[in-house]
């Protein structure tokens, strides 16, 4: 055999290729894996780049980049804007290179967007005559252009693949909603539990300190015993906090409700934090996205959940190595309509810290369930609450080793002549 033969070039069978992409649509549920193994056909299927996935995010009405394949993960499109609207109207793909007259007719920052991501291809993700996402597929990597064949064939792909995601995407939410479901009933047996036993514990408890108190007046002089007592005194005190908690969580607080600014809010919870963001070394970063941030609520019990959040977001930063990030990103934009006459104001809490494991994320906003040494695992389960009685919602997404991210949902009341969004970043220290 002549070693220096060229080698065969193998390619892979599209039928087997097919058969696989087919089997994979069926059979996963998982979205962000359905979407890994989409990507990854198409690439097999066809030398190019990068295949990016944007899905419609219901809660806050865009479209959310599902996998930054060589873009940036905070890239955004809007069912306003004019790819989206060229899109829904002309029903069909655009190869971008052969129509450079609606390249034009988007705008400078949708082109920007399209040149970022070197796209040639736009897709809709339709079903059921709405667009639910588009698929942004780059150049070939070997210059050649898409035949027709090749077109034919990512539109029949891509179709199969809408209803898969749609599928996968319904999927989650009913799953999500069953989780509330469970969650709800789960914290509602708690807290009547939670008043019980702080009821029992509370009595007992101010005897036990009367006692301790009367005791050790008789043992004044004695230094060594006067420590001892006060160390009891001191632990009794860390119970009745405890118990204190959990009368929060079991008999919270009336609501008074009124007109409130969620924007004011956070500003004076930062405040209240500074000395310690600055301590730490974490650099806060405020976006926004709209100027309206109006609610009716609660004033202090939501500062309440905002300060309880942020000391979280604070202390999983604080374990980062002098070397890592330590950002903390707050943003504040509407979401999609709760009814006709409000919809969601959505306020996020983007840190950099450790994260959340997959097991210990589900069980966030159960009382005494913490991963601190000294933590009591109730400030989460009481901030679930308020901001469920306020008739919002409150997410967390987590990334173990890059960071967590906390959305609190609020209803925000529609209002005449509302004045248009706009995006803006304050940086402080």
């Amino acid at each position: 055999m002549n070693p220096f033969r060229k080698k065969k070039d193998v390619r892979p069978d599209l039928g087997v290729l097919l058969s696989e992409f087919n089997r994979s649509l069926m059979l996963i549920v998982d979205k962000p894996l359905l979407i890994a193994n989409f990507t990854s056909r198409i690439k097999q299927l066809f030398p190019v780049e990068s295949v990016c996935v944007f899905l419609l995010d219901e809660s806050a009405g865009k479209y959310k980049l599902q996998n930054p394949d060589g873009g940036r993960p905070d890239i955004v499109l809007t069912p306003k804007d004019r790819l989206v609207n060229w899109l829904s109207v002309n029903d069909k793909y655009l190869a971008v290179s052969q129509r450079p007259d609606i390249l034009t007719y988007f705008s400078e920052e949708e082109q920007a967007i399209l040149g970022e991501l070197k796209t040639e291809l736009i897709y809709p993700l339709k079903v059921m005559n709405r667009i639910n996402g588009t698929v942004l597929v780059s150049r070939k990597t070997d210059g050649v252009p898409f035949t027709g064949q090749e077109l034919a064939l990512f539109s029949l792909l891509l179709d199969q693949a809408a209803f898969a995601i749609e599928h996968a995407s319904l999927y989650e939410i009913q799953t999500e909603r069953v989780k509330r479901m469970y969650r709800a009933d789960r914290l509602a047996t708690l807290g009547e539990l939670a008043a019980g036993a702080a009821h029992e514990i509370r009595n007992p408890l101010t005897a036990i300190r009367s006692t301790i108190q009367y005791l050790g007046r008789d043992l004044a002089g004695d230094s060594v015993r006067q420590e001892m007592v006060a160390e009891l005194i001191a632990e009794t005190e860390r119970i009745n906090r405890i118990v204190q908690g959990l009368l929060s969580f079991a008999r919270p607080s009336e609501l008074h409700i009124a007109e409130t600014d969620a924007e004011q809010l956070i500003g004076q919870a930062l405040l209240l934090l500074n000395a310690t963001l600055g301590k730490n070394r974490i650099d806060v970063q405020f976006e926004y996205f709209t100027r309206d941030t109006r609610i009716q609520g609660d004033g202090e019990q939501l500062k309440q959940v905002f300060v309880n959040i942020l000391l979280n977001a604070i202390e999983a930063m604080a374990k980062n190595e002098p070397q890592q990030e330590r950002t903390l990103i707050i943003s504040i934009e509407t979401g999609a309509p709760v009814n006709l006459y409000s919809r969601y104001l959505l306020i996020s809490f983007e840190d950099t810290g450790e994260g959340i494991g997959r097991e210990e994320i589900e069980n966030v906003f159960d009382p005494f369930f913490t991963t601190k040494e000294e933590g009591t695992g109730l400030g989460l389960a009481i901030c679930y609450g308020i901001v469920s009685r306020h008739e919002g919602e409150i997410e967390v997404k987590s990334v173990p080793g890059k960071g967590t991210s906390f959305t609190v949902k609020l209803p925000q009341q529609y209002t005449q002549n509302k004045p248009p969004h706009e995006s803006k970043n304050i940086n402080s220290r």
